[in-house]
């Protein structure tokens, strides 16, 4: 279907380089393509990740601006961004104090801006990794019934996103969990020999593919591990292959030193030409062992059998196994994962069941309806949520800043400050 329904706008953190999450507007656009709509990405900085095949996004501001680009509705996710913390850890948003509200700013604010300019609203199925405080929980409420459509990609995120059970939440699948529809294992071919013949690869080599985390290392001996994935690629017959998909997480830089350990051949994907250099590394492998989610996804989606390494131990990991029916594949701790690998065949078939993907089916059905629906559903809530959020603006920052807006630049700076006080003989001295 040829795209005339108009522009979707779709948060996420897509400004980041960090395979999974630049993903999302890949697979939301093929899907709302096929319902007549185009796609724009909205992050926090906005701009372009450092990949050719990766979009180019609005920031957040340009989707608040009701009188700039038109949008026919706002997707929110996904990706774990539904929360209230601070981003500003990361170098990318530390300017102008944007970490510091940006992650709110990719859900309420796509709420406010769905209320602005009065178009439907609908989520992509994005994860809650932490619960909300009682304040919190009024305008997370108010967003929910602000939203045509809402889904979430696990149980534990619905738990702690609704707690009461108010609301109509649906649980989906990963949407990434559909990304072979965009890119078939076929279409992947020649970038997966083109990735062998850049690494000096003979292309008969079977690969290992391994993603490891800080967090999923931390307090362990990198040494042993190192010994211990060496040791084990070679028991299987396997190269070893270090796939660094999140950047910002510093995983080049721990596949780096982990390489640098093993004592052996390593191929290292710390470099990726693109997204689908990755996908075709990932879909190509004869086995994936590692910690991050999206990379177990996208194995098992191409049907190479994986073990995912939940350490810490998030809802995420356990969620994406019960929609695929394998919680087999979960393991506590490297040495775990490596002994399940062990028991795992290349011809084992097909690894999702087919439920799985007429679920995602379902969810893009109802995600294009909600926007079919136009404006006037929903728009009740909508401004409702508008209200709510400037009602609890103003408890928190005072009616300053509700004026501010009227208020010309000299009245809107904090007055100087005072170098002498009135007296009856005239202005006093400075203190």
């Amino acid at each position: 279907m040829s795209t005339t329904r108009g522009t979707i706008l779709v948060s996420g953190m897509f400004d980041m380089n960090n395979y999974g999450d630049l993903l999302f507007p890949l697979v939301a656009q093929q899907r709302l393509a096929e319902a007549g709509y185009a796609l724009q990405p909205v992050a926090p900085a906005g701009g372009r990740a450092d990949f050719a095949d990766a979009l180019p996004c609005l920031d957040i501001a340009a989707m608040l601006d009701a009188g700039g680009a038109p949008a026919a509705g706002i997707l929110i996710g996904g990706g774990y961004i539904i929360h209230a913390h601070s981003l500003a850890f990361l170098d990318h948003y530390a300017g102008e104090g944007l970490g510091s509200w940006c992650g709110a700013g990719l859900w309420l604010g796509a709420t406010l801006a769905a209320a602005l300019r009065d178009v439907p609203l609908a989520w992509n199925a994005p994860g809650v990794p932490h619960p909300f405080s009682a304040r919190q929980q009024r305008l997370v409420d108010a967003a929910l019934r602000a939203a045509s459509y809402v889904s979430v990609r696990d149980a534990g995120s619905r738990r702690l996103l609704d707690p009461q059970g108010a609301a109509d939440v649906p649980v989906v699948p990963d949407p990434i969990a559909g990304l072979p529809r965009l890119w078939p294992r076929a279409a992947l071919a020649a970038d997966y020999r083109a990735l062998l013949a850049r690494k000096g690869v003979p292309p008969e080599t079977r690969l290992l593919a391994l993603h490891l985390r800080n967090r999923s290392i931390a307090g362990l001996d990198h040494d042993t591990i190192a010994a211990s994935l060496r040791d084990f690629a070679a028991a299987q017959g396997l190269l070893p292959m270090l796939v660094a998909v999140g950047e910002s997480h510093d995983d080049p830089a721990v596949a780096r030193q982990l390489a640098a350990r093993m004592g052996g051949p390593v191929l290292m994907l710390d470099d990726p030409a693109s997204l689908r250099e990755i996908t075709a590394a990932l879909a190509h492998s004869a086995l994936y062992v590692g910690a991050s989610l999206h990379g177990y996804i996208v194995a098992t989606a191409y049907d190479v059998p994986g073990v995912l390494v939940a350490r810490p131990r998030y809802n995420k990991f356990a969620g994406f196994l019960a929609h695929a029916g394998r919680p087999q594949d979960l393991a506590q701790d490297w040495a775990q994962a490596l002994r399940l690998a062990a028991a795992r065949r290349p011809d084992e078939g097909a690894l999702l069941p087919a439920a799985l993907a007429a679920a995602l089916d379902t969810h893009w059905a109802r995600v294009a309806a909600a926007f079919a629906a136009g404006p006037a559903a929903r728009a009740a809530p909508r401004q409702a949520f508008a209200t709510a959020l400037l009602r609890e603006a103003v408890a928190a920052e005072g009616p300053a800043w509700a004026m501010a807006p009227f208020l010309n630049r000299r009245m809107r700076r904090p007055p100087a400050p005072q170098t002498h006080r009135e007296t009856d003989d005239g202005p006093a001295p400075a203190l």
